[in-house]
């Protein structure tokens, strides 16, 4: 990157679009920029606004942006309504200054500057619709050779921390786990509500649908412990001009079961046919690539733990049964939705966490 910043205490970052101007960019870029033009916005928990940028002079021939999108939370209204929107905003800008320079094998935006303050994470990035890039659909599902392409991408971060966790990098808390128990707690009351997604009868019983939620966040198998995306959903992913994918969306990472990133990628970008008729191919791959990355072998055929991991882990799917509305479209919502309980019924997802031996209570 171009630049990168801690927390600075001292200077306050841009909260609204107007404190954006050319002297403010052109000192993050450390170019001198005689003007911007906002081109466009897209405004949601993050927001994003775009940028052309004119410099003063030719440069010294150094790679600079000319189009750029920059990501922060730029609507008082939702930090007053949310407040806990300027951490998401904050994760993300801590992962293109202190984790996108350590990763390969990857594919994300190419950022410029990130940094953050007190009240605001702002990550300067590149316009990826300028690099011929295209976005999915709300709802949509993709061949399998894209969602061997991603796993492949997702086994490189995986191999570069695995075995690690929040001990080793104690600035990476574990956010997601924590606002995933929150959310499921209304189980009873979501699932019933006018409009909803039908479910099966096994997955109306909110009790027991939230204890296996918190069993199995309690109860992740070390041995596949990794950071991970966090979020590989398909409204988190692009296509580039050469047809690969490209994971957006960096403010869910963590430390937890490798096999999280890789069931809730699948689930969201396949069909349930080719889910059904590919998994295990898309599986093998991963765990093939996991290893020629630098990651240890794991053999599903011969180590029954790969496949409880496995099966546990589409439990991560669980966002689809209960997404509050607004939070996704209702399309992309009623999609996934079907497609996760195709998941549960395929693995027995529920009985797989609640018929695990529970860990003994430590002394």
């Amino acid at each position: 990157m171009a630049g990168t910043e801690a927390k600075q205490p001292g200077e306050v970052l841009p909260t609204l679009p107007e404190h954006i101007n050319p002297e403010w960019l052109g000192s993050k870029l450390k170019q001198k920029v005689k003007a911007i033009e906002n081109t466009r916005n897209i405004w949601g928990t993050a927001s994003k606004l775009f940028y052309a940028i004119t410099y003063k002079d030719e440069g010294d021939g150094s790679e600079r942006p000319t189009d750029i999108c920059i990501k922060g939370v730029f609507d008082p209204k939702m930090i007053a309504a949310q407040p806990w929107t300027v951490s998401l905003a904050q994760r993300e800008a801590e992962f293109f200054s202190r984790i996108a320079p350590h990763v390969d094998h990857m594919i994300f935006p190419k950022g410029w500057w990130s940094g953050v303050g007190e009240t605001q994470g702002i990550a300067i990035m590149n316009d990826l619709t300028k690099e011929g890039c295209t976005f999915a659909a709300e709802v949509a599902s993709y061949a399998v050779a894209k969602v061997m392409n991603g796993v492949e991408q997702l086994a490189g971060l995986h191999a570069k921390y695995w075995g690690q966790s929040q001990e080793d990098h104690p600035w990476i808390w574990n956010n997601y786990d924590p606002a995933m128990t929150f959310m499921v707690r209304s189980w009873d009351d979501v699932v019933r509500q006018p409009g909803r997604p039908k479910l099966p009868e096994y997955l109306m019983d909110g009790k027991r649908c939230n204890e296996a939620v918190d069993r199995y966040y309690a109860e992740r198998n070390p041995r596949f412990r990794t950071l991970l995306h966090g979020d590989t959903h398909i409204g988190n992913t692009y296509f580039t001009a050469t047809g690969e994918i490209g994971f957006l969306d960096w403010s869910a990472f963590h430390f937890g079961s490798c096999f999280h990133d890789i069931v809730y990628h699948m689930t969201a970008m396949l069909s349930i046919a080719d889910r059904r008729a590919h998994e295990m191919e898309i599986l093998d791959h991963y765990l093939d690539t996991l290893h020629r990355l630098g990651g240890p072998k794991f053999d599903r055929h011969n180590d029954p733990e790969v496949m409880t991991e496995y099966r546990r882990s589409f439990m991560t799917n669980v966002i689809w049964l209960i997404c509050p509305d607004g939070l996704q479209s209702k399309e992309r919502i009623a999609s996934l939705c079907e497609r996760t309980v195709a998941t549960y019924d395929d693995h027995k997802v529920i009985d797989v966490i609640l018929n695990q031996p529970k860990p003994a209570a430590k002394a």
